[in-house]
This record gives structure tokens, C-alpha cells and sequence, in this order.
């Protein structure tokens, strides 16, 4: 079987607002900035946020392309170009300026191992189980874009010639399931040092490093079941539709129970695909707020955001002559904020845009070329 994409369709406006929000929150929360009263535990959700990002990712994909007769080069080169321009680009500046002149040491981080890093970053192995997983991300979002690239290659085809669960009872079950598993393997086999530390180190388990390609899976499975929802309009897809007030308020019942300590935040998992689902209904008061020009902007420039928030975060120290961010006035904070805000727009523009622009004109030519050479097979009839 192959693969097409779908004729251009409309874009859902609050689902790139959604994204938009989740970069903004993972950056707030690496940033760790201290709000009166611990109101920081509002945005301190940057872990789930990432698996909205997957669950986001699988939902787009599958609203984009179908199952019949679509080239995987021409996908697989689309996919290419939305992420690896920046993220190249990004990999090169944080080991050009730190990874190279400070962090390479004979003793702490030896130069093999280094060498090693780069070249399962610069393929984006760096969180591939059996492959990569070793915990080194030089970019700390890093991490994740090494497992949409697994999603990419090798998940979402395989989830294409399958078909999805054939009623909307099953679909809610495999959501559930879904969810469940990704609660589980998250609350057991987390180690937050993964992402941050350079050096590799011990770990409570060597699972931990298993978990980021494992929730990728999970994520990018339960926005291919969401889209199969929206695709039928079915129940879920209804009460979604009806409800997105309900869902939204119990959103903000998981952060309210988590600032109290009465539940543990990774629980939004179980709410994220039906968010999704809430927000493609662009009637809804929330779906408006979303696709609101400043939202939706945000989510457009979400994936610079993301990549580049930690760069400017690290400047910002430097800066302020390494005093503890904790200690930093709100004045200080909008260095940061500020400067995060001012680079992914001038990240947007000048690399990740026209890059994207130019890998899809280069991979056409060159596709259309390879179309053209190819020999034709000529059918013979069959015999009466």
C-alpha cells in the first residue's frame, strides 16, 4: 500500500494556538521562574506538555496525509525540512560556544565521547533506544525532536496501513489505555537528569532510558486514534464538541489538585486527547481564544520557541554575571522572555521558514526528476 496526502485542507486554527501555548509553557518552566504564592506550579506542567506535543503531532499527521497512493520520499523529505534546518542549526551554535571551548575535558567528558554525541545528535539518534539513549542532549529539547524523527520514520507509515479501532467505544478504551500506560511508565521510570546533564551518569534504571521513544509511540498513537474521532465524528467527537468547557475545567482541576498535592500533574495525559479533540471545533468560546492572532502566532513560531529557549536562557545568565536566576527581578526575567520571544521570531523568518521552503523545492525537483526517469511497466492482460 501506498501513501498520499490529502488535498489542502483548512487549518485548524486553535490546535497551532494549542502548540503554541505548550512551547511557551516549556520554555516558562526550564526558565523555572519563581511566582508569588508557588503559582509556578501552573506552568511546571512542561513534562506533560511534551506529550501534548506528540499527541499533536500524530492528530496532524494523519489529518494531512492518507493512506492511498502517497510516496513515502516525498513525506519523509516534508518532515525533514520542518524540523532539522533549526535544529541543525541550533546543535552547531550550542557546540561551537559551549560543548567544544568548556565542556570537553579528558577526565569529565572525553573527546571520543563528544565525537560520539555529535554524530548521534547530528542524525537525530540521540533518544533511540539501543541506538542513542544515552541521556546526552547538548540542546536540551533535543531530546524529543530525536523521538518525533522515530515517530516520523518509522511509527507513523506503520500506523497508516493499519486500521484504526472500528468503534468509538473501542477508540475511547485505547485512549484510556493508552493514557494509562504512559502514566505508568512515566511515574516509574522517570529520571529528570536525563535531559539536563551532559555527562552520562547512573541511572535508577536502564528502562529511564526507554521512556522518552515510549511515550513518543504512545502520544503520536493516541493523535492517530483522535483523528480516526474527529474523522467519523463520533460520540467522543461529539461530546467533545459539546463539552469543551467541561474538558477545559478539568485542565485546570488537574493543576488546582497538584498545587495542593493531591495528585500528580502527568495525570493530564488523560485529558490531552480530548482537548485536541475539543479544540477542533473552532466555535467554542476556548477554540477562539486559541486561534486569537497572538495565540495562534505563538503556536506558528512554536517550534522556534522550543528550540531555542534555553540559548537565550543560558546568554541571559552569562550576562548577568551567573548570578542564580532565583535571585533575578522580574526586570532581569525579561531578558530571557524577552530575548526568546525576539529569537524565534528571527529564527522563524530567516532560518526555519525559508529553509522549509527551500528542502521542499530542492526535494520536488528532484523527486519530480527521479518520477519522470523511473521506466514504466507495461500491464499484460490477463488470460480469459
Amino acid at each position: 500500500m501506498e501513501f498520499h496526502q490529502v488535498g489542502q485542507r483548512p487549518e485548524l486554527r486553535a490546535l497551532t494556538g494549542l502548540r503554541g501555548v505548550a512551547a511557551v509553557v516549556v520554555a516558562l518552566a526550564h526558565f523555572d521562574i519563581k511566582l508569588p504564592y508557588g503559582l509556578q506550579a501552573f506552568v511546571l506542567w512542561q513534562d506533560a506538555a511534551v506529550d501534548l506535543f506528540f499527541c499533536l503531532s500524530g492528530f496532524t499527521l494523519a489529518y494531512v496525509y492518507s493512506a492511498q497512493g502517497f510516496q513515502f520520499s516525498r513525506y519523509i523529505m516534508a518532515r525533514l525540512g520542518r524540523i532539522y534546518p533549526l535544529y541543525l542549526v541550533t546543535l552547531l551554535l550550542v557546540a561551537a560556544v559551549y560543548v567544544v571551548p568548556i565542556a570537553v575535558d579528558p577526565v569529565a567528558y572525553p573527546a571520543k565521547a563528544a565525537v560520539t554525541d555529535f554524530l548521534l545528535q547530528l542524525l537525530m539518534l540521540n533518544a533511540w533506544p539501543l541506538i542513542g539513549a544515552t541521556g546526552v542532549h547538548w540542546n536540551t529539547p533535543g531530546w524529543s525532536i530525536s523521538v518525533e524523527w522515530l515517530c516520523y520514520l518509522l511509527l507513523f507509515p506503520a500506523l497508516l496501513r493499519l486500521k484504526p479501532p472500528g468503534t468509538a467505544n473501542a477508540r475511547l478504551l485505547n485512549l484510556i489505555g493508552l493514557a494509562a500506560l504512559s502514566y505508568a511508565l512515566f511515574t516509574s521510570l522517570f529520571d529528570w537528569r536525563l535531559p539536563v546533564l551532559l555527562e552520562p551518569h547512573a541511572v535508577l534504571t536502564p528502562w529511564a532510558y526507554w521512556l522518552a521513544s515510549l511515550r513518543g509511540i504512545i502520544g503520536f498513537t493516541a493523535g492517530w486514534i483522535v483523528f480516526s474521532s474527529f474523522e467519523q465524528q463520533d460520540e467522543i467527537y461529539a461530546f467533545c464538541r459539546r463539552n469543551s468547557a467541561v474538558i477545559w475545567l478539568s485542565f485546570g482541576a488537574v493543576l488546582v489538585l497538584w498545587y495542593f498535592d493531591l495528585l500528580h500533574n502527568h495525570v493530564l495525559i488523560f485529558v490531552f486527547p480530548f482537548l485536541v479533540l475539543a479544540a477542533t471545533d473552532e466555535t467554542s468560546p476556548t477554540s477562539r481564544l486559541l486561534g486569537w492572532m497572538p495565540l495562534h502566532f505563538l503556536g506558528v513560531i512554536s517550534y522556534s520557541i522550543y528550540m531555542t529557549h534555553m540559548i537565550v536562557f543560558v546568554v541571559s545568565w552569562v550576562a548577568f554575571k551567573s548570578a542564580p536566576p532565583e535571585t533575578w527581578s522580574m526586570l532581569m526575567w525579561m531578558a530571557p522572555i524577552g530575548g526568546t520571544f525576539a529569537i524565534s521570531v528571527l529564527s522563524y523568518y530567516a532560518i526555519e521558514r525559508p529553509a522549509r521552503d527551500e528542502i521542499r523545492r530542492i526535494s520536488q525537483r528532484w523527486l519530480s526528476t527521479y518520477d519522470s526517469n523511473r521506466p514504466t511497466t507495461t500491464s499484460i492482460p490477463a488470460p480469459d
